[in-house]
């Protein structure tokens, strides 16, 4: 059996160089079903996927096991969609408990800080949760991590009632799929098994690793212990560095330029448990600077990703950029609806005369309003839509004719699409910038939302949080803003805190 640990520094070419082993395995014969390639991160699984429908003829179902650890046990113990657990089942729990389970801990889940939810519903989930994550006992979980506000005796009577309704409903949590993987013990047929981003597996995610292996006589585990961000998860990095003697280090970044290269040294000397390694940054020389304000740094040009720690601080400039009139994209969405971009220019295209596909007619008349001062269509018009042939074609005048279109051709767009008032200030602001409405250069994000991401110009924001700076082990924060500096491929701008927590850079 071979197996080797890659360690992939910033910028890298980590997945490149996992592709390329996929590409070798597939070249020497293995079929492309027998190789599994597997993380913790979703962001992980979608970029090998793609790359490899692009520089192969493989179509995605051709390689079924490259998946993250939780949809690999979701399809290997066969689970549909009722066996998951919904909104409705945590509002049962809450009823049935006396306590609120709000649902919204993905906001918080990309801070990285202890306990992701200031709601003690999920607070309590959260220690259960992670106790099984870390593989430990509920007293030992609670004594860890527990807040001194948690009752607990209250925590063992949640984990109780919480066990009890899956088993009577038949339900699964996220954990639950990778327990019931690994105590099951069977495994997909592998030759070859690829485990990304392994430096953020918790124990039990790496006891998963380990039934998966089983078959495969070719291992390769890769990540980067400098950039093991996900530690309040429940995650030991030192399971990831003692995964395998046999490693290769990875040398020369082909993102991170020379200032920026620097001032990541420097940040990573100060992690006393890692991997010593060095790395080469570009030939480019990049820059660094400092500013006491965010908005001091002209973001007029040129594609720019603002982080900062938590997502609290992100909100706050969230509010600033549109303030100023920015078209940013944050959680993949774009600030000003893609809805309203999108069907704004079909009431143009029809404005026009221009006859548009029955499919595209149909998502129209399901998103503009039906009653009031700006009703763009009859209340139940849309019916007269399936009748037709799919492969038609419409255009205004047979709309208003036939299909309850109702709108002049003098109404505005923004009010075809119901647009509020301070929507449609905030859309003049950015066209009086010169930006393009459908494609933002303005990305926000935590630190932690754009690991393995990269942009020309970072805006750093150096406040952090309380739990953070008054954690025990700095190892943990002097890796999440390390990971923050190496997003840069030229410039990097360092936001000095007033805020009573920061971290020095």
């Amino acid at each position: 059996m071979h197996e080797e640990l890659i360690f992939g520094p910033p910028g890298c070419g980590k997945t490149h160089t996992l592709i390329d082993l996929v590409k070798d395995e597939l070249s020497k014969g293995t079929p492309p079903d027998r190789i599994g390639f597997v993380s913790f991160s979703k962001k992980s699984i979608e970029e090998a996927k793609e790359r490899i429908s692009e520089q192969t003829k493989l179509s995605l179902k051709d390689v079924p096991w490259f998946k993250t650890l939780h949809s690999t046990g979701y399809h290997w113990l066969g689970l549909g969609e009722s066996n998951m657990l919904t909104r409705a089942d945590f509002t049962n729990l809450g009823n049935e408990l006396g306590i609120i389970f709000d649902g919204n801990t993905a906001k918080s889940n990309s801070d990285g800080v202890l306990l992701q939810s200031f709601n003690k519903g999920n607070q309590y989930l959260e220690l259960i949760g992670r106790a099984n994550m870390r593989e430990v006992s509920l007293d030992q979980e609670y004594n860890d991590n527990g807040d001194y506000q948690l009752s607990y005796s209250f925590l063992n009577k949640v984990d109780k009632v919480y066990k009890a309704y899956k088993k009577e409903y038949e339900k699964y949590d996220f954990t639950d799929m990778i327990q019931y993987f690994v105590k099951q013990g069977s495994a997909p047929l592998l030759d070859v098994l690829i485990v990304d981003e392994a430096q953020d597996l918790t124990k039990l995610q790496w006891s998963m690793v380990n039934v998966l292996k089983q078959s495969a006589s070719r291992i390769y585990y890769a990540g980067d212990d400098d950039q093991a961000i996900h530690v309040w998860n429940g995650v030991d990095v030192k399971n990831f560095m003692r995964s395998c003697e046999n490693i290769r280090i990875l040398d020369q970044s082909y993102r991170v330029p020379r200032s920026v290269h620097e001032i990541a040294n420097r940040l990573v000397n100060r992690i006393e448990v890692r991997q010593a390694k060095s790395w080469k940054p570009t030939e480019r020389e990049g820059s660094v600077d400092y500013h006491m304000n965010w908005y001091d740094v002209d973001i007029d040009k040129g594609s720019w990703t603002i982080m900062a720690r938590t997502n609290n601080i992100v909100n706050k400039i969230e509010v600033n950029l549109r303030d100023n009139g920015y078209l940013y994209e944050r959680f993949g969405k774009i600030s000003l609806e893609n809805e309203f971009i999108q069907f704004m220019n079909m009431w143009e295209e029809l404005k026009k005369d221009k006859s548009l596909p029955l499919e595209t007619i149909k998502q129209f008349y399901s998103y503009v309003p039906k009653q009031g001062k700006n009703q763009v269509v009859k209340r139940g018009s849309a019916k007269t839509l399936e009748y037709l042939d799919p492969q038609s074609s419409l255009c205004y005048d047979e709309l208003v004719a036939n299909h309850g279109l109702v709108a002049p051709k003098s109404m505005r767009g923004e009010d075809v699409v119901n647009m509020s008032e301070d929507d449609q200030r905030y859309k003049a602001a950015i066209l009086r910038r010169g930006e393009d409405l459908e494609n933002p250069r303005i990305k926000l994000s935590t630190i932690h939302q754009m690991k393995g991401g990269e942009d020309d110009n970072i805006i750093l924001m150096s406040e952090s949080c309380h739990p953070a700076v008054n954690a025990k082990n700095q190892d943990d924060e002097h890796r999440v803003f390390y990971t923050g500096v190496t997003r840069a491929k030229h410039n990097l701008h360092i936001i000095d805190s007033f805020g009573r927590y920061r971290y020095v850079i």
